[in-house]
């Protein structure tokens, strides 16, 4: 069966700006970047901390770059290593290595030593790039790598020069004496260690172009798997899947992904979110990120005050610590044209507070959901200012095929029947590195004769072809041979007044299997008593099924957190006080 015969509703709600398929470029990732620049060379490609550079001399940066990996023996073909936060350093060597013909290996930089020696092992990289706060853990592990070279990054590296004002604000979230007197440690008692500039320095005796042709479907990047369940995977994803990328979104939302508009680049580059669109569909258009190496919730308004973002895209999460903050609260927020929650499910309640401060405060932005997975590198459903549906995380990219399918089979569902999600399309990864068992896991080829991703993820299609986002297939619940979906738990305990957040998790129980428990985080000014507690319950009571009840509820001032921003849903169910346990037990009988 073609491509054409797959049922495809959402075609009829794409918007005048919305084009049914696109064309795509057949380069490298550099090779686009380099379009931009020499379109708009003197646009601000990003804003550090005040140290706002162009596109012109970015590229000039990442050729300064090239020269110097090719002086330590980088070549086509190889797979250099990133091990680093947002900062300028980090992403110039990521365009630095696709200049020349080789694929990065990027990672999260506090990641454990274990971690570390595995991302590395699975690639047999030679050079390493790395912020100088994983030294600390990669030093336990180099000798049991091949790595040769290990170059040392600072986010004081490309600090501007500012007035005392400025240098407490920078000094706050850096602590740049520190950071400085860290990197100095670690270069002068370590061999084959060498500073970023030294790197550079180095490329100067290069002669020649350091340029290898790369092709549309040569693997680009390998990022990994970061969800909340199981053990990381290395994802290979191509330059076609990262050029795709910033196509659709062009295409998308062409109010701002264009020359002289920003984007607040907070989500890590390790993240197919962060590198696919923070950083490489804006840096494809003209675009300015705003780069921040780490996100401080009670700072959020001094980041917003200095840079005025007219894209923001978060978990939610990040969008939790701007209702919580006072200062946004009475901030000036007109700024703002697009504002997107991706990463993991937005709660309704959270997502109505977000819109009522936006239009509050002047931005005639509104949250809009959007879905991706690393798997397919970020963002394959979308809604947008012309497309939206309350709830939904919208409709598929253009040349992008969802299905939802009965779990463990290929039946398709009908509209608005529960089941996994599967998608088809430019962006999906080539597979998982060294991996074919997984891989094969992930990418089937169905009936129809094309290639599907099975994301792992409930959800469901309605009849005009909007995706909705249920859960984690993983999440499900078990109870006495019932089938329990948290999310449909949450959103009945996120109706309560006093709610923010609900997380519902499934718990042991000799009994029945498992039962749910629900963790709770109130509003601000609300009291955990056990008013609150019975009105919760009432909820459950009125709107669920017995069996669907959480069994036990637990307040929280806030919950755990994945490396990249999402709840931690295993923390919580793994980190059961022994009391909570026999209080379960107890409830369960």
């Amino acid at each position: 069966m073609s491509a054409k015969k797959i049922a495809t509703p959402w075609l009829k709600q794409y918007g005048k700006q919305r084009k049914k398929t696109l064309k795509y470029p057949k380069g490298s990732m550099y090779d686009e970047v380099l379009k931009a620049a020499e379109q708009y060379p003197e646009a601000m490609i990003y804003n550090y901390f005040g140290n706002k550079v162009n596109y012109a001399t970015f590229m000039a940066h990442v050729d300064r770059a090239a020269h110097g990996l090719i002086s330590l023996g980088a070549k086509k073909g190889d797979t250099i290593s990133v091990c680093s936060a947002n900062i300028p350093e980090a992403v110039v060597a990521v365009y630095a290595i696709n200049k020349i013909g080789a694929v990065v290996n990027i990672f999260h930089p506090l990641s454990a030593p274990n971690e570390i020696k595995e991302c590395v092992n699975l690639v047999d990289s030679r050079i390493l790039i790395a912020i100088d706060v994983a030294w600390p853990n990669i030093k336990q592990i180099l000798k049991e790598t091949r790595v040769e070279r290990t170059v040392v990054l600072s986010p004081a590296d490309s600090l501007p020069m500012l007035p005392k004002v400025g240098y407490r604000f920078i000094n706050n979230f850096l602590n740049i004496k520190e950071l400085q007197k860290n990197l100095m440690k670690i270069l002068s008692g370590e061999k084959h260690t060498m500073s970023w500039d030294e790197l550079l320095g180095r490329g100067q005796y290069v002669v020649g172009k350091a340029y290898e042709k790369m092709n549309a479907d040569d693997v680009a990047v390998i990022m990994y798997s970061g969800g909340t369940t199981g053990k990381s995977k290395g994802i290979a994803l191509t330059n076609h899947a990262f050029n795709a990328t910033a196509v659709e979104a062009h295409g998308a939302f062409p109010e701002v992904v264009r020359p002289g508009y920003t984007i607040l680049g907070i989500m890590p580059i390790f993240h197919g979110f962060g590198l696919g669109v923070g950083i490489h569909t804006i840096f494809c258009s003209g675009a300015g990120t705003i780069m921040l190496p780490k996100f401080d919730a009670k700072k959020f308004d001094r980041i917003l005050m200095d840079t005025k973002p007219n894209l923001i895209v978060g978990v939610p999460t990040l969008y939790e610590a701007m209702i919580k903050n006072k200062k946004i609260r009475k901030m000036d927020l007109s700024f703002m044209k697009v504002v997107i929650s991706g990463g993991d499910n937005m709660p309704a309640a959270l997502m109505e507070e977000v819109n009522q401060l936006l239009k509050k405060n002047g931005s005639k932005a509104f949250m809009l959901q959007g879905y991706g997975l690393t798997e397919c590198l970020s963002v394959t459903c979308v809604n947008n200012m012309e497309s939206n549906r309350s709830g939904s995380i919208g409709l598929p990219m253009p040349d992008t095929y969802f299905k939802i399918v009965e779990p463990n089979t290929y039946i398709q569902q009908k509209p608005g029947d529960i089941g996994e999600i599967v998608l088809s399309g430019p962006t999906v990864m080539n597979g998982y590195v060294n991996n074919e068992l997984e891989t094969n896991k992930a990418l089937q080829v169905h009936p129809d004769g094309r290639i599907w991703l099975h994301t792992g993820d409930l959800g469901y299609m309605d009849k005009d072809g909007f995706v909705f986002f249920t859960q984690r297939l993983k999440r499900m619940i078990i109870s006495s041979g019932y089938n329990i979906y948290p999310n449909e738990v949450e959103t009945v305990i996120m109706q309560v007044p006093h709610v923010l957040l609900a997380t519902v998790v499934g718990v042991d129980d000799k009994y029945r299997g498992q039962i749910a428990k629900a963790f709770v985080v109130l509003k601000g000014h609300v009291k955990p008593t056990e008013a609150v507690r019975e009105e919760i319950m009432k909820a459950c009571q009125d709107n669920l099924a017995k069996y669907k009840w959480p069994r036990a509820i637990e307040f929280r001032k806030t919950l755990p957190k994945t490396k990249i921003g999402k709840v931690a849903y295993t923390e919580l169910a793994k980190n059961l006080p022994e009391e909570s346990k026999k209080k379960i037990a107890r409830l369960s009988r």
